[in-house]
C-alpha cells in the first residue's frame, strides 16, 4: 500500500531545509535567494511531530538533503538551476512504510529569483515505487512579513503551494522563507481520503508544522 500523503510532504518542502542564524546569516549563492543550499549546514526545527534535524551532504548543481525525526526520515536530490530549485528524486521512511519517488519532468520546487506576487505551476508524472501518479502544483509568493520563531525574528516571504494528485490526494502548504536563510516556518495540511487518509490522520500527519530552532555550519 502506498501512503501517498507522505510524498506530498516532500513536494511541499517540509523536509527541505536551508537556513542560517538571524544574527549573522551566511551570504547565499547569487542565484539562491530565498532558498540557499549550502554544504556543511545543519538545522534543528520544532514541529508537531517532534524535533526535526536536517543537513546538506553535498552542494553544487545537485545536492542531497537529509532530514530525520522520530516519525519521518527523508532523503532528497535537488538541482539548483538559474531559473529555479528542482526536485529530482526522493526517499522517505514513515514508521514501517518506505517509498522511493522520481519526477518527470523534474518538479519545480521554487522559481528563482522569487519575488512578491510571483506565481508558478508544475505538472508531471510522479513515479512512486513503480506506480505512476499525475500531479499538479500551483504556487504563489504572497507577501513579505516578519516572523518570530524559536531561532529569532526574520523578514520572510510567505509562499503558498497547493498540490492535487490523480490518486485523490490534495494538500496545501504555507511556508515562510527568509532571503539567504531558507525555510523559517511551515504549515502543511493534507487530505488523502480513504484508508490512506485514515492512517495519516491516526498518526497525526494530516497536518505538519515546523519552526526553526537552531542553525549551525560545520
Amino acid at each position: 500500500m502506498k501512503l501517498s500523503p507522505f510524498r506530498v510532504l516532500l513536494c511541499l518542502g517540509a523536509g527541505i531545509i536551508a537556513s542560517a542564524s538571524p544574527a549573522a546569516p551566511a551570504p547565499p549563492p547569487p542565484s539562491a535567494g530565498h532558498f540557499p543550499l549550502p554544504a556543511g549546514m545543519r538545522w534543528t526545527y520544532e514541529s508537531n511531530l517532534g524535533e526535526v534535524c536536517s543537513w546538506v551532504e553535498a552542494s553544487g548543481d545537485e545536492c542531497r538533503i537529509l532530514s530525520t525525526s522520530s516519525t519521518l526520515d527523508t532523503e532528497q536530490i535537488l538541482r539548483l538551476a538559474p531559473d529555479g530549485v528542482y526536485l529530482l528524486a526522493a526517499k522517505s521512511s514513515v514508521l514501517f512504510f518506505s517509498t522511493e519517488r522520481t519526477y518527470s519532468p523534474p518538479l519545480l520546487r521554487l522559481p528563482l529569483p522569487l519575488d512578491p506576487g510571483q506565481s508558478w505551476s508544475w505538472s508531471g508524472t510522479e513515479t512512486v515505487d513503480g506506480d505512476e501518479v499525475q500531479t499538479k502544483i500551483a504556487g504563489k509568493a504572497e507577501a513579505e512579513e516578519k516572523v518570530t520563531v524559536p531561532a529569532g525574528e526574520y523578514s520572510c516571504l510567505r509562499v503558498k503551494v497547493d498540490t492535487v494528485s490523480s490518486d485523490g490526494t490534495t494538500a496545501s502548504s504555507v511556508q515562510w522563507l527568509a532571503r539567504g536563510v531558507g525555510i523559517v516556518k511551515a504549515d502543511i495540511a493534507i487530505d488523502a481520503g480513504g484508508l490512506s487518509g485514515f492512517l495519516v490522520s491516526l498518526i497525526g500527519m494530516d497536518r505538519f508544522t515546523l519552526e526553526l530552532k537552531k542553525a549551525e555550519r560545520n
